[in-house]
């Protein structure tokens, strides 16, 4: 029986340990992340996530105004509010520290950190990639918003639902481009296969 597919020369083992490691640490630590405020704010009342969710609320506000829409932006401890002005549902979008999308950037990175390819690639392609799903988030919140203006009914099911499945095909997109166009599978799978005679 041959076994040499557990070994750690593997690629694809080595691609699954790395990932597997760093997703837990990421996901471990995650929470310190809250801890960041200090030096950030020196009486401690803005966090780094509440400072992102802020930025993301804002800057999906900026393109609700860029096609007509009033705005108004409220921050609630942990939550950011956002929400159009003079529309007959005035609940808004709450943005707390899932919606903000810094968990889904680090997964996304660790997925690039932890498949093997060109390190100068992996420099600009992990900031390009968080730019687009960053994008994507502003262009969700800011749909949601509207949602939550106009037919707040339907709010729930775009959030978890329709969303979902766009962002993560969106990510899932991002990391197809990264295997297909700046990972040459065929070498490392010769790579492998040499190492193994």
């Amino acid at each position: 029986m041959n076994l040499s597919f557990l070994k750690l020369s593997n690629p694809y083992i080595r691609f699954i340990l790395l990932f597997t490691i760093l997703i837990f640490i990421w996901f471990t630590f995650y929470h310190f992340i809250y801890k960041f405020n200090i030096l950030f704010s020196q009486d401690h009342s803005i966090d780094l996530l509440n400072s992102i969710s802020i930025i993301l609320a804002n800057q999906s506000n900026f393109l609700l105004n860029i096609f007509g829409y009033e705005t108004l932006l409220e921050v609630h401890n942990n939550m950011v509010v956002t929400k159009i002005i003079g529309n007959e549902f005035d609940h808004g979008v709450w943005i707390g520290e899932p919606c903000n999308g810094v968990k889904i950037f680090g997964v996304f990175s660790i997925f690039i950190i932890a498949f093997p390819g060109n390190i100068k690639n992996k420099l600009w392609y992990i900031p390009l990639g968080i730019l687009i799903i960053h994008f994507i988030n502003v262009i969700r919140i800011a749909i949601l918003t509207i949602i939550s203006s106009k037919n707040p009914s339907i709010l729930d099911f775009n959030h978890n639902i329709t969303f979902q499945v766009i962002v993560y095909s969106i990510i899932l997109g991002l990391w197809l481009i990264w295997i297909k166009k700046y990972v040459q599978i065929e070498k490392i799978n010769k790579n492998h296969n040499s190492d193994l005679l």
